[in-house]
């Protein structure tokens, strides 16, 4: 059963400032210059506390002086009742508008083992220690996570549709022109359908794995310091979620391609790909060529599994590789993993091309030796500028697999999942107190 709880989140006074200002992308997708960028647009914007600006020594202190100035201020205020906060954001995605409703609670944290709160992806250790020196000096989940549930019956899908056509609380429109809108749920019936909801469901990870370690690394150590007068109801138990019906149309996963950069076809490349799979050479050179590959992959996301490589011969060179049986692909795989692993286009790649005729493996893969967009077009504009020497474009991972992997106790590699638009930061804090 999972455990949600309304709570009193710290939220920005639209009175002083506006939304636009001071939201600001998670910390994980932003560089350098988009950092720069969110710290001058206000001096109150999220990524102030986010990404905080100074030394390694000095950064996260700061961060927790700047939230407790900002309530000061009342620029930030905690809102009286409990609550939970539904959450809406209307964004462009491959040409289409898309609206995905979800909602912020606070959910009780739980290992993986106990099959409750699943990830779905492998996390690194260094992302996972700088949030946690985040989490120790302000208190505060800055950023929330992601996660999926079961809506058996569709009542939360419906309660959320009905809440968004009130007036919003608070909204914003991000640099990217998305639009996000928040509203401050605290009927008790409504809290009820909701709360009911997610406990009928366990709940899927789908963005946030660093941040939910994190979060478990501080409830232990916390629990820890506090030896037997630990009760297990204080908020360290519970983390900032951003939960969605896994059926949400609006529910978004991008496909991530990869990109070699150094490392060119080896010799007979196709040839010792022709066990596996079927190589055609299609026409190239053009711009509608690389959107009529990549229309050739999108066809076949149900199976069989089909990649289109660019630039095995040459920068405007484009082959598709199609899986002459997927009985053949299974057989290749690793035995060990289970059959929902198995059917991922982004493992499938990694062990029938990419780790045995490149020596590229997980390992490789999270060291860098591999480039990842989400683009198509850039995927094939990179090839072609002498950015990068192969390109391979593959299909978006689906919900459906995340959650039958989740099932199978397994983690996907990095990169194999990129949900979109991202929750944004600064819509709701929530303090640990």
């Amino acid at each position: 059963m999972t455990e949600i709880r309304p709570f009193r989140g710290l939220r920005y006074d639209p009175k002083r400032v506006r939304g636009d200002d001071v939201i600001a992308p998670p910390y994980d997708v932003v560089g350098a210059e988009a950092v720069a960028t969110l710290h001058a647009r206000s001096p109150y914007n999220a990524a102030h506390l986010e990404n905080p600006a100074g030394s390694e020594r000095e950064r996260f202190e700061g961060a927790a002086r700047l939230l407790k100035a900002w309530t000061a201020e009342a620029v930030l205020k905690r809102d009286a009742k409990p609550a939970f906060y539904v959450y809406e954001q209307r964004a462009k995605v491959q040409g289409r508008t898309v609206s995905r409703r979800s909602f912020f609670a606070r959910c009780r944290l739980h290992r993986p083992e106990e099959g409750i709160l699943r990830p779905h992806e492998a996390t690194l250790s260094g992302p996972r220690e700088e949030r946690l020196r985040l989490i120790r000096a302000t208190r505060t989940n800055i950023s929330p996570i992601f996660g999926t549930f079961v809506d058996q019956g569709h009542h939360a899908s419906h309660l959320l549709v009905e809440v968004a056509k009130r007036e919003p609380d608070f909204e914003a429109t991000d640099a990217l022109g998305d639009r996000h809108r928040l509203w401050v749920v605290t009927a008790v019936d409504e809290v009820a359908t909701l709360t009911e909801a997610v406990a009928a469901s366990n709940v899927t990870i789908a963005d946030g794995h660093h941040r939910t370690h994190t979060a478990l690394d501080y409830r232990d150590e916390r629990a820890k310091a506090a030896g037997k007068r630990w009760t297990g109801n204080e908020p360290e138990n519970f983390v900032l979620m951003g939960l969605i019906p896994e059926d949400d149309p609006g529910l978004v996963i991008l496909p991530i391609h990869r990109l070699l950069k150094h490392d060119g076809a080896p010799e007979r490349f196709f040839e010792r790909l022709s066990g596996l799979y079927r190589v055609e050479a299609l026409a190239g050179g053009s711009t509608q060529a690389v959107n009529d590959a990549w229309e050739r992959v999108r066809a076949n996301a149900m199976g069989p599994t089909t990649f289109a490589v660019l630039g095995a011969e040459g920068p405007s060179s484009i082959h598709l590789l199609t899986a002459r049986s997927q009985q053949m692909i299974d057989a290749a795989m690793p035995p060990a993993i289970s059959a929902a692993s198995k059917g991922l286009d982004a493992l499938v790649l990694t062990q029938t091309v990419l780790t045995p005729l490149f020596g590229i493996d997980r390992a490789a893969l999270a060291a860098g030796r591999v480039e990842f967009t989400e683009s198509h077009e850039e995927a094939a504009l990179a090839v072609e500028e002498g950015h990068a020497r192969l390109a391979f474009l593959i299909n978006a991972t689906r919900v459906s697999q995340i959650r039958e992997v989740a099932d199978a106790f397994e983690v996907m590699p990095q990169k194999t999942t990129y949900f979109y638009p991202k929750l944004s930061t600064g819509m709701v804090y929530n303090p640990l107190d």
